[in-house]
């Protein structure tokens, strides 16, 4: 089933180092019983599972607890088309873009939630920093207002340097 990492593993294949507890992956909602039938003989039991997301722990086995987030067919393949193949040690693995990442990101930002506001915020503007994402002043203005706030926005150009 095809899937693209996000989260805090995408940060981190664009060279930014993060900690991570988790893996999480962006999948096709329309293959949601699939990835839960799967999950099941991966011998993981399922947490939080609702219309958009899935959270996955390990039974005994020691492994990474996996999240999943679900979107429409349509939005997957956008985000696959643009995505990046990147190694993971042995393994590699397609990565959301990092415009895309920048977007979930802001998007993750609009439903605040204290204890991921600092991990997120902080992903966001240590990736727009970072020169890899080309987004513009107007793009990162116009991403703000589509998915989160403006006044996101403002608070974002505060840690960022001055152009």
């Amino acid at each position: 089933m095809p899937f693209a990492v996000i989260g805090g593993h995408a940060v981190n294949a664009y060279g930014i180092s993060r900690q991570t507890g988790d893996l999480d992956l962006i999948v096709r909602g329309s293959d949601k019983e699939a990835w839960s039938t799967l999950m099941k003989k991966m011998n993981y039991e399922s947490g939080q599972h609702d219309e958009r997301f899935a959270r996955y722990r390990p039974d005994a086995t020691p492994a990474w607890p996996i999240d999943l987030m679900f979107v429409d067919d349509e939005t997957f393949r956008k985000i696959l088309s643009d995505a990046v193949e990147m190694e993971f040690g042995p393994a590699r693995a397609r990565v959301v873009s990092s415009r895309h990442l920048v977007t979930l990101k802001i998007h993750a930002l609009k439903h605040f939630q204290e204890h991921r506001f600092a991990k997120d915020f902080g992903d966001l503007v240590a990736l727009l920093r970072s020169g890899k994402t080309g987004i513009s002043d107007a793009d990162l203005r116009e991403l703000c207002v589509r998915y989160a706030t403006s006044a996101l926005y403002e608070r974002i150009k505060e840690e960022l340097p001055r152009s």
